[in-house]
């Protein structure tokens, strides 16, 4: 396989190989006008001094990740299963300190919100291995583990909007929750038990749109917990995807709690 274009990676079959060369020089020179690898500016690839992990497009919505690893590089990098279904990954260091702002780190730790794919390469002697398509599912202090996601289908997305990420700094670990395994059975019951329109704008995405939509926000993040918490139904908040993200942004930048927030949206939105 040969790369020519950035837009050809998102194109990629599962075992396809690509030369060391090959994937180099698209990397290099994505980002020179007029040369033979040029794609546009939303298709440039970012370096990494270490060379192995870079990312097309602009921070923080860039539009894919790619990742060459060399299992057993790193003391905790190599799968993790038989399958090759899972994957730990080391976050960058410099010096042995990790610095989990630096670009080549926020690029794994904003992965679940921004949802975009992650393209894994494992390296052979006949170049870089083309593992497929992967999303990360936990965050730890030294690694992220990443596992195989398969296509990243409009349905795929929608669901990935009920994914709600958090970090919580105990120890400097960083932990990700994600709502469609932990907190499955609140979520479920907060669905079946109320009506379908959004908590701040009132909302109804199946009256405007005809599709059955909506999303679940924790009222108090996850991340200020200090120990194992069993979510209720009460915990939890129906929201449209507009109110949501800006409810996060709000969180975020202000540092307002849900109830100021859910005030200051209704008198926007009235």
């Amino acid at each position: 396989m040969v790369l020519t274009k950035t837009q050809d990676l998102f194109s990629l079959l599962l075992g396809c190989t690509v030369t060391k060369r090959n994937l180099f020089d698209l990397i290099q020179f994505s980002k020179i006008k007029n040369s033979d690898y040029w794609s546009g500016g939303d298709h440039e690839i970012g370096n990494t001094p270490q060379q192995g992990i870079n990312w097309i497009g602009k921070f923080p919505t860039i539009r894919a990740l790619i990742i060459k690893a060399r299992p057993g590089s790193y003391e905790d990098d190599g799968w993790t299963d038989s399958n090759k279904e899972k994957y730990r990954y080391s976050f960058k260091a410099k010096k042995g300190s990790i610095i989990y702002t630096e670009k080549a780190n926020r690029a794994l730790i904003n992965q679940p919100e921004y949802f975009y794919p992650i393209f894994l390469f494992t390296g052979h002697r006949e170049g870089w291995y083309f593992e497929g398509v992967f999303a990360v599912t936990d965050i730890e202090t030294r690694f992220v583990t990443l596992s195989r996601n398969g296509v990243f289908s409009a349905e795929a997305q929608l669901a990935a909007a009920q994914q709600e990420v958090s970090f919580k700094e105990g120890a400097r670990k960083y932990v990700t929750h994600l709502m469609a395994e932990r907190n499955k059975g609140a979520v479920d019951a907060l669905k079946k038990n109320e009506r379908w329109v959004c908590e701040i704008c009132e909302e109804d995405f199946h009256c405007k749109y005809n599709i059955k939509y909506i999303e679940a926000h924790h009222k108090i993040p996850l991340s200020t917990y200090s120990s194992t918490y069993n979510v209720a139904p009460s915990d939890l908040a129906l929201l449209c995807p507009n109110c949501h993200k800006a409810v996060h942004i709000y969180m975020r930048e202000k540092g307002l709690e849900y109830t100021e927030i859910k005030n200051l949206l209704r008198d926007k939105t009235e």
